[in-house]
């Protein structure tokens, strides 16, 4: 049904663009053909892994059309993959969509985005870096999103937006619960570059149903952020508003009231930029401080601290979740999504460069979550690490790396969840290319089921 009505939305807005004379329009139709080996085929534990030959074809067409108010962009591809000694075949359809149009001359726009994707079911099981697993443990993922928004420069300094967004995700594994988000924000600002004062004032409002929960989540918030520059070396920054959640939750606290931070920012040099804000929120007091060095325009280092209050989705599983959550949530299954407010603190760094032929980017953090519903704590570790090097003109070397550890105290032991992805990529002519990656994924932790992986692979792509 919901990609019914994305098709009749999307079409009208193509034939839309498609009414101006000047309109662009191009088609592209691919396909890419891969072999893929594989020492455990299905993620199992090492003493139950099998080796297998993966065989994946993939046809695509793409369509682009481009005019003066009008932009928009079709994709669908089918994925056919055969394993050899497990004599199984499995197809997954993919599509995306996207659409800018501008109704109405530097006003009222109008964007509509829709795709239907892979993914995990749950990231408590296995879970692997790619689509090729022979797992149970993964699903078909519809999103829908409407966004019309009013748009206005009134002059140089004031400018003003309001968008509406309704979002639709749906799931087909009955395990997971599909859900409707509608969204308003509004925001007004006042201030420029080189402007001495800026002033941004802003709301946010969010309503969230689940199909399984009877209650909908709702979200307010008013904010207004003034910054106020006094000369080159530093600047006052004050942060003040309103705002209030209500959903489904086992905890008493009043997640609701007024907040606000002062701070102040400091910039020894051009290309050093430090600010800190200590403030306080319904139930517990923040503080942030952070680090800009931009080396230039390519090259840079952030790094910053923060504890705070806020509110996610979080997993919780029947065999290990307490009693007492448990009796809030009988209606939703083993493995539900519940919406939780936990105080955080965070710490994170990210380093990039650009150069001529090569770019990179390393980022990690640390984060500490202290759960009111649970009344658990949570520490997660990341790093991730991306490479990319132009061998040549028409030649492409990628490299990512990434480690999540994930410690929960009333779970035993850690949980370690670790990806790395070496491809290699040549365009021989303008429309054939070919390579080659190599993947490892690996996951160990008393709590969770060990795992390692590793994937070697050939690929030919052909765009006509």
């Amino acid at each position: 049904m919901m990609l019914m009505r994305g098709f009749y939305l999307f079409t009208g807005s193509l034939l839309f663009g498609l009414s101006s004379v000047n309109a662009s329009i191009e088609v592209i139709p691919a396909i890419s053909v891969s072999q893929y080996w594989t020492d455990n085929r299905a993620l199992s534990v090492d003493e139950l892994s099998e080796g297998d030959a993966i065989t994946e074809v993939t046809p695509e067409i793409a369509l682009t059309m481009a005019s003066r108010r009008h932009r928009g962009e079709l994709s669908a591809r089918f994925q056919h993959l055969a394993y050899r000694r497990a004599d199984e075949t499995r197809n997954f359809q993919q599509y995306s969509a996207s659409t800018n149009s501008e109704l109405s001359p530097d006003l009222f726009f109008l964007d509509l985005s829709a795709n239907r994707t892979q993914g995990a079911i749950s990231q408590q099981q296995t879970v692997a870096a790619n689509n090729l697993s022979l797992t149970g443990n993964r699903t078909d993922i519809s999103t829908f999103s409407i966004n019309p928004y009013l748009l206005k420069q009134w002059n140089s300094r004031w400018r003003s937006r309001i968008d509406y967004d309704y979002r639709e995700i749906d799931f087909a594994a009955t395990a997971l619960s599909n859900s409707q988000t509608q969204e308003i924000t509004a925001l007004t600002s006042y201030g420029g570059g080189g402007d001495n004062i800026r002033v941004d004032l802003s709301y946010n409002g969010i309503r969230t149903e689940s199909d399984r929960s009877t209650i909908p989540a709702e979200f307010d918030e008013i904010r207004l952020n003034t910054r106020y520059q006094m000369n080159r070396s530093w600047a006052w920054l004050l942060n003040a508003g309103y705002e209030e959640d209500r959903y489904d939750r086992a905890t008493t606290e009043k997640t609701k009231g007024g907040f606000g931070e002062v701070g102040v920012e400091v910039m020894p040099t051009p290309k050093i930029t430090i600010n800190g804000l200590v403030g306080e929120r319904y139930f517990g007091n923040t503080a942030s401080l952070r680090l800009l060095y931009r080396y230039n325009l390519q090259t840079g280092v952030e790094a910053g601290y923060r504890t705070d209050i806020t509110q996610t989705a979080i997993e919780i599983n029947r065999n290990n979740a307490q009693a007492g959550v448990i009796s809030q949530f009988d209606n939703l299954g083993d493995t539900f999504l519940v919406n939780e407010a936990f105080k955080t603190r965070r710490s994170d760094v990210r380093a990039y460069f650009q150069w001529a032929k090569s770019r990179g980017e390393l980022s990690a953090y640390r984060e500490v979550r202290d759960f009111q519903l649970n009344l658990r704590q949570e520490v997660v570790d990341f790093i991730e690490a991306s490479w990319n090097w132009s061998i040549t003109a028409r030649s492409t070397f990628d490299l990512a790396f990434s480690v999540r550890n994930r410690e929960v105290d009333n779970l035993p032991g850690d949980d370690r969840l670790n990806y790395a992805v070496m491809k290699i990529e040549t365009q021989s002519t303008k429309n054939i290319s070919i390579g080659g990656d190599y993947s490892v994924t690996s996951r160990s932790g008393e709590a969770v089921q060990e795992y390692r992986q590793q994937q070697i692979g050939l690929f030919v792509s052909v765009a006509f």
